[in-house]
């Protein structure tokens, strides 16, 4: 009597049982249906798809690095610059982004050397924009 009690009182108790009792649905029910039809306009559509997520994802990397420094730094940074880059500055940002913080906030600050496989032209305005910036953000910089 008092199991039942206890299992009606309790919506998590219910969990594992109604896990064992409810079947299981195939994933290809909630799959998106793929068109068969192969044009050039569905090629171009999917691959302009297939940009703006990596474009969205490499924007939330760059704001959600984890250090607030950082954060700031490459959040703003690329909100300016990702709408505009193509596919080739993309993929070196999506290489930079890879990076460890430490090593990432050395390098933007001018601290360290950026490795020769990491200068690129995208490293090298992010640098541009953080040297910019910090004659604005330092204390006697509007001066």
């Amino acid at each position: 009597m008092r199991l039942c009690r206890f299992l009606f009182r309790s919506p998590f108790a219910l969990r594992p049982i109604l896990r064992l009792t409810l079947p299981r649905l195939p994933v290809r029910m909630f799959q998106e249906k793929k068109l068969a039809e192969d044009t050039t306009a569905a090629k171009t559509t999917d691959e302009h798809r297939d940009l703006d997520t990596r474009r969205k994802k490499a924007l939330w990397r760059c704001r959600q690095r984890g250090w607030v420094e950082i954060d700031l730094l490459m959040g703003n940074w690329a909100a300016e610059n990702i709408p505009a880059m193509s596919d080739k500055q993309l993929g070196e940002l999506e290489v930079i982004i890879a990076q460890e913080n430490p090593s990432l906030l050395n390098w933007l600050l001018g601290h360290e050397d950026v490795p020769e496989e990491l200068d690129t032209k995208t490293m090298r305005s992010m640098r541009n924009y953080v040297v910019e910036g910090k004659k604005k953000w330092t204390v006697g910089g509007n001066q």
